[in-house]
């Protein structure tokens, strides 16, 4: 038996944060910390809308690792770690998966008619800094996540899960089924 609750939850149960500067680009915070209390692993869940383009850069101490969930968009990597300036850009489609070492320029463009979905995965903490729409998210919200109205996070034993009372919502199933 573990020490550590397990947690069950929809994302959808996060509300999204748009940076105001980007506002084609929405951020969910799905899984990290503040969750789990323990664990420095960072999900993010973000939505890229269509014919929408990044600014791009590179997190100099973070890797992160790209999971396309739904659509497709252009991720230019590589080049000047700054400005992206002889970066390479490839095809990115639902499926894949993208590792970006620390250090390295990546944005992504979505030239489709379609939202670009993926799931980041940060595999070390999100030091403040390392990233400005969590830094942004930070100081606006006073954590990097938020659920949305009507949504709770319920400690039971073992377990933490969201539920949405109003809408009849919760994970668990009795006992036994």
């Amino acid at each position: 038996m573990s020490d550590r609750p397990y947690l069950v939850m929809r994302m959808d149960d996060i509300e999204p944060f748009t940076h105001p500067g980007d506002t084609g680009y929405h951020s969910q915070h799905v899984l990290g910390n503040e969750l789990t209390g323990l664990h420095d692993t960072l999900v993010n869940r973000g939505v890229v809308e269509p014919h929408y383009a990044l600014g791009g850069g590179n997190h100099p101490d973070n890797d992160e690792i790209y999971i396309a969930v739904e659509g497709s968009c252009i991720l230019d990597l590589g080049g000047h770690p700054d400005t992206g300036e002889g970066s390479r850009p490839w095809r990115i489609d639902a499926g894949m998966t993208v590792f970006v070492p620390r250090g390295t320029f990546h944005r992504l463009r979505n030239d489709t008619d379609r939202p670009f979905t993926l799931l980041t995965v940060w595999p070390q903490p999100a030091a403040r800094g390392a990233n400005g729409i969590h830094d942004l998210r930070l100081d606006t919200w006073g954590s990097g996540v938020r659920f949305r109205a009507g949504h709770e996070l319920v400690a039971d034993g073992d377990s933490l899960r969201v539920v949405e009372r109003g809408a009849g919502w919760d994970p668990a199933l009795p006992e036994g089924s």
